[in-house]
């Protein structure tokens, strides 16, 4: 159903983002639009980190009002960062783990590929050929070598909607590796204990520091919020089809994400 408009001189304009009741009548069919899954891509949404270069100021990847803490929601058409103190609303919506490949940072770096995990062997890394090494850079991270060097690094992702910032909702993808597992697993637990499907309610995601002999760090804590709206309930259903059937995917990462703000410590 569409959103209330409002009409102005012979126009009509839609309120909040709502479709004029003529278009409104063939909303969904999507005619005209690449349904491929490499056209459907989701971005990702990051914690940022000190050493992040959207909260360095001669950086040309600087974000005004971006700092260690604030929540980085990529490619966003407006307001990209989210204080992590007040955090954002979140509705989850599907789940999946995979093993992602990298290149070393020493050799350059760069996202290779994404290895989908083994059902008969979810904990194992399915690349045959790469074996288990000792992460000097993180003694908590599981980390995997192949023959040609490139590392092989466990990800964990939450995908699904954040609410209540800006007109619409978007689609995101949390990533998550490294101590990242824990919150995953506990976010994990709190959802089943809910015993509804994901998309039924609604989380609040903040960040707050950790330090550890390694370093300091932010991750993410969480914490139920409500029911979602039953819109909100009907489009995370939607999106959860869309990954369970293959129709969208997770977006590529790139380097300087993985090194400067993700949850690696």
């Amino acid at each position: 159903m569409p959103k209330a408009v409002v009409q102005v001189k012979n126009k009509i304009i839609p309120v909040k983002g709502g479709a004029p009741a003529y278009i409104a009548k063939d909303q969904g069919q999507k005619r005209g639009l690449s349904q491929d899954q490499a056209d459907n891509m989701v971005p990702l949404v990051y914690i940022l980190q000190a050493q992040s270069p959207q909260c360095m100021k001669k950086n040309p990847s600087y974000i005004p009002g971006a700092e260690a803490g604030s929540i980085w929601l990529r490619n966003a058409p407006s307001d990209p960062v989210i204080n992590g103190e007040e955090g954002m609303s979140f509705q989850p919506c599907f789940f999946s783990k995979d093993w992602v490949e990298w290149i070393p940072r020493d050799d350059g770096g760069g996202f290779v590929a994404r290895h989908p995990t083994d059902p008969q062997h979810p904990n194992e890394c399915p690349v045959k050929d790469a074996k288990r090494t000792e992460d000097e850079r993180n003694p908590n991270r599981v980390l995997y070598t192949r023959p040609n060097g490139n590392e092989v690094i466990e990800t964990r992702y939450h995908i699904g909607r954040v609410l209540k910032h800006g007109d619409v909702p978007l689609a995101y993808v949390i990533p998550l590796t490294s101590t990242g597992h824990s919150f995953s697993r506990q976010w994990m637990f709190d959802m089943n204990n809910q015993d509804v499907d994901c998309f039924a309610k609604s989380y609040r995601l903040k960040t707050r520091l950790r330090q550890n002999k390694q370093g300091e760090w932010y991750t993410w804590t969480e914490e139920v919020e409500d029911w979602v709206s039953e819109e909100d309930y009907a489009a995370g259903k939607k999106l959860f089809n869309a990954f369970a059937k293959g129709i969208k995917e997770i977006d590529v990462p790139e380097q300087m994400e993985r090194s400067a703000t993700s949850d690696e410590m």
